[in-house]
């Protein structure tokens, strides 16, 4: 395999392999893509197992003549060369692909595309969500970036906002970004990022199944196939399984591993959000909901179980899985038998984030993609590019998806991401979050509302007529 040669703008600070995760900075830590995707579709991948094909899935014959944009139907492109903004490089220096820290095979699609079209993909490794920042670089110094790795999570809408991407309904296949993904990405009616349930990662609930057994306890599996996958159940969870085991006086058993946990999840499975999205980029205040204050009643409760929010020890590393029976994460492969090199005998499964009344409502997604930018000299290119990067991951994640899990759980997965939400819920000047400090602190629900009520009325207020502007 060939070296690549790597324009570099930021050297970036790599994270401790795919199981230690990244968050918004390598600092702060919550998660990190994972070397899975989930597949909506469960759908067995035609492609070759180790590099696979955009002609792999046969999408021309299906899509002929259906009048939508498809990069399988570009035979050639006037300028075959394209940039491409990364996190990280897709190479390492002896060439081979960069697996540990990218889910996705970029490094494949950018050898497909070259071998196809004959140009070059230049790749500017940026470092850690810094590719909108990037690209307002090029805006000013007349440079161009065809394509950014983007992810969602406080970066969106506000990077659409700001106009530092290009809407990509006119070059966007469906064949291989699928609906319920893009949408996570839907600005005053328009798209603006690659993706699909393979890049779009699902936050779920791991548990230790031994550990329930062990305990004879109903694991939430089966809790959540009767429809009594509740906040109740969680909390009593999180209550038995929060034990000093050893008898120093020191939590060292956790029912919800605390440190890296994400409760705006649990709120967003709820419905539960202070603020969301009415169309045309607007928005309204709604931290007075029902779900709102089933939410802040479930952190006042959460925050009361003695031990329950101590930090784990970790160094950056993940908690060792006998030592918190459930987790809160988007990495299935970190955490199904088979993936990431775990070696144990314990069994483990997932359900998505419970909720009040234990029906599904949505379920939060780390929403990452590719999106076009606003510095772009040759955005067909770097649409084709994209969807083959789209296409790879497609095919890989379910390949490993496969690999990992059975027919129950791929058709439960299946279930949970027919209805998803991206947990980036921020706007320029908005609180969100609001109240929910106060919530674990022990404040009422109510005295919350009363208090942030006008606060966040105001705010989404001022927010609405800035965009007007």
């Amino acid at each position: 395999m060939k070296k690549r040669v790597v324009s570099m703008i930021l050297t970036a600070t790599l994270c401790a392999g795919l199981l230690a995760g990244c968050g918004d900075s390598p600092a702060n830590s919550s998660s990190e893509p994972s070397a899975t995707g989930s597949s909506q579709t469960g759908e067995q991948s035609s492609a070759p197992e180790e590099s696979g094909t955009e002609e792999g899935t046969g999408t021309e014959d299906e899509t002929a003549g259906d009048g939508q944009w498809h990069y399988t139907d570009v035979d050639t492109l006037e300028n075959p060369n394209v940039t491409i903004a990364l996190y990280w490089d897709a190479y390492n220096e002896d060439g081979s692909y960069n697996t540990k820290n990218y889910a996705y095979p970029i490094g494949q699609a950018i050898e497909a595309f070259e071998e196809k079209y004959g140009g070059t993909v230049t790749i500017q490794a940026v470092g850690w969500n810094k590719g909108a920042n990037a690209i307002a670089e090029s805006l000013e110094t007349g440079d161009s970036i065809d394509l950014v790795f983007t992810e969602g999570n406080k970066r969106f809408p506000g990077d659409a906002v700001s106009e530092l991407y290009l809407p990509i309904d006119a070059y966007l296949d469906y064949n291989v970004c699928d609906a319920a993904s893009v949408d996570a990405f839907l600005y005053k009616g328009e798209h603006y990022v690659y993706t699909n349930a393979s890049i779009t990662q699902p936050y779920l609930l791991f548990y230790n199944v031994t550990m329930f057994e062990e305990e004879s306890l109903e694991t939430p599996t089966e809790l959540y196939n009767k429809g009594e996958w509740t906040y109740d159940k969680l909390l009593e969870y999180i209550t038995y399984f929060t034990r000093d085991t050893d008898g120093d006086g020191q939590v060292d058993q956790w029912g919800l591993e605390p440190s890296r946990v994400k409760r705006q999840n649990i709120g967003y499975a709820n419905d539960a959000m202070q603020v969301y999205e009415v169309g045309n980029g607007e928005l309204a205040a709604s931290i007075d909901t029902p779900e709102m204050i089933q939410y802040y009643e479930f952190l006042t409760a959460y925050a009361a179980i003695p031990g329950a929010r101590e930090g784990c020890d970790t160094d950056g590393q993940w908690v060792e899985r006998r030592v918190c029976a459930m987790m809160s994460e988007a990495n299935i492969a970190a955490w199904l038998p088979g993936g990431e090199g775990y070696e144990g005998s314990d069994k483990f499964d997932f359900v998505p984030l419970p909720t009040y009344d234990g029906r599904q409502a949505t379920t939060p997604v780390w929403d990452n993609g590719f999106a076009l930018s606003a510095s772009a000299t040759n955005p067909e290119g770097a649409a084709v590019l994209a969807s083959m990067i789209c296409q790879y991951a497609k095919d890989a994640g379910t390949q490993e998806l496969e690999k990992l899990c059975d027919a129950e759980q791929i058709e439960r997965l299946n279930t949970i991401m027919t209805k998803i939400i991206p947990q980036r819920r921020e706007y320029e000047g908005v609180s969100v979050g609001a109240g929910e400090g106060e919530a674990q602190e022990g404040t009422p629900a109510q005295t919350i509302i009363e208090t942030y009520k006008s606060q966040l009325e105001g705010e989404v207020e001022a927010y609405n007529a800035a965009l007007q502007k």
